[in-house]
């Protein structure tokens, strides 16, 4: 898939027609490891076809793709309502810590 990326960077770049070079030059700017034998088979899969075209072929692959969800099971039911006393019972406050003034700047 980096290969991919950076093959359609580099289109987008400027380059027509990017070479194995400008793929590498690409994956090497972040730091991406290349394996030759992976970008060999990339460039021999898309020798000689024109990469809008393959695009399109993948968008319509995709199409067939299920997507989205069963919408899963409901939500459990809820257990029994809690007494009214412990309902009422309101949370005590917590005590605040006072901040100590120290001799020191955020910034230096």
């Amino acid at each position: 898939m980096k290969y991919v990326a950076a093959f359609l960077l580099a289109q987008l770049g400027g380059k027509e027609s990017p070479s194995p070079a400008d793929v590498k030059t690409i994956l090497a700017s972040v730091s991406a490891e290349v394996d030759e034998a992976k970008l060999a088979e990339f460039f021999a899969a898309i020798a000689g076809k024109d990469v809008a075209e393959l695009i399109a072929e993948g968008t319509k692959k995709l199409a067939s793709v299920p997507s989205g969800g069963g919408g899963g099971g409901g939500g459990g039911g809820g257990g029994a309502a809690a007494p009214a006393a412990a309902a009422a019972k309101a949370p005590e406050p917590e005590e605040e810590e006072e901040e100590e003034t120290g001799d020191f700047d955020l910034f230096d």
